[in-house]
């Protein structure tokens, strides 16, 4: 069994839940969202940013849709699919850029990054620009989740040389950071398929000069600290690793299935980040029915906070089942996508 190691104590639990003492119940509002009915089609995360909120709905024309937070109207859909110029393949994840004056969209079937403003934003006319990052993976690769930490350096989940991680700057200069842990016995496996199943997200707190990574395949998340040119690691949670088998095919193709079920007491769903904690939405294998519940529709209701030291804070238990939260700075609350069985945005007040 693997452990988690904590910067305050060095306990070691068998669950990342084991560590917490501390519980409190959140009750949700509803957020009136104008016409929500066919506003809201199918959308899988939430970004705030100023005074919008922007939903990704990878499953419409456009998938982006900006709202004005305060009246609920919608300000413009956006975002076309294509290959085109300003369309986009695969747009994998939202979030505020580093500086918080808007946010980031990452295309992970083209490898770009996005950014729009909060002034872009907050119009109706359409304007988000490329970001020139050097990340360049070549076809095969496909980095599910990708951050900038300043002008000129950014921070991607794809490695090689049997790494996890990419720190690249513009001229493409770059570092592999991030060991797998020891206790992956598919050594076997190449990198590429490795870091399939290592698949999640990042987020980066420019206050505190620190990244957390989760995957979503199991308990394990990490911190690492930015100096300004390096990325190191500052301590992780192991109680679960991702475990995972490759699964050949007829005509000799194969891909990589994640075992979720027997693998421990539940896993990571998302994560978002304030200037003081690390919010984890987790998914309790307890409160699931089935195995479909948890791969397909991918719901939670316990946050876990850590502070940026990863000392356990308490768990948020949410009084509805979400697929993914967000941060809300200027309010001071998590934004949640809730089915109810129809798509509703909702928060809580922290």
């Amino acid at each position: 069994m693997l452990s988690a190691f904590w910067a305050c104590n060095n306990k070691k639990y068998d669950s990342i839940v084991d560590s917490f003492k501390s519980k409190q119940l959140l009750s949700h509002k509803v957020f009136d969202v104008e016409n929500s009915e066919n506003e809201l089609l199918n959308p899988s995360s939430i970004a705030i940013s100023g005074n919008t909120m922007t939903t990704l709905n990878i499953r419409t024309p456009d998938v982006f849709t900006t709202i004005d937070i305060a009246s609920g109207k919608i300000i413009k859909h956006w975002g076309t699919i294509g290959q085109g110029p300003n369309e986009f393949i695969t747009a994998g994840d939202i979030f505020n850029n580093y500086l918080e004056t808007g946010i980031n969209i990452w295309d992970r079937g083209a490898n770009k990054l996005y950014f729009s403003s909060n002034s872009d934003l907050e119009s109706s006319s359409i304007n988000f620009q490329e970001i020139h990052t050097g990340l360049n993976f070549g076809d095969r690769v496909r980095s599910y989740s990708a951050v900038q930490l300043d002008s000129s350096l950014f921070f991607a989940l794809e490695g090689n040389n049997n790494k996890r991680f990419t720190l690249v700057d513009k001229n493409n200069t770059r570092k592999e950071i991030g060991d797998f842990p020891p206790e992956d016995e598919n050594i076997h496996l190449s990198v590429f398929q490795r870091n399939l199943a290592y698949n999640g997200r990042i987020r980066y707190n420019n206050s505190q000069k620190k990244l957390v990574y989760v995957s979503i395949a199991s308990e394990m998340f990490e911190v690492y600290n930015f100096d300004g040119a390096n990325v190191k690691l500052a301590m992780g949670n192991y109680s679960t690793i991702p475990k995972y088998r490759e699964n050949v095919l007829q005509g000799g193709a194969s891909r990589i299935v994640n075992e979720f079920v027997t693998n421990g007491k539940g896993r990571n769903i998302s994560v978002t980040a304030s200037d003081e904690n690390i919010f984890i939405l987790y998914q309790d294998y307890r409160k699931t029915e089935t195995e479909e519940d948890r791969q397909l529709k991918n719901l939670a209701n316990m946050v876990l906070v850590f502070d940026w030291n990863v000392k356990p804070v308490k768990i948020y238990e949410l009084d509805s089942f979400v697929k993914t939260i967000t941060y809300d700075k200027e309010r001071n609350r998590l934004w949640a996508i809730h089915d109810n069985p129809n798509p509703q945005i909702i928060y809580f007040n922290l």
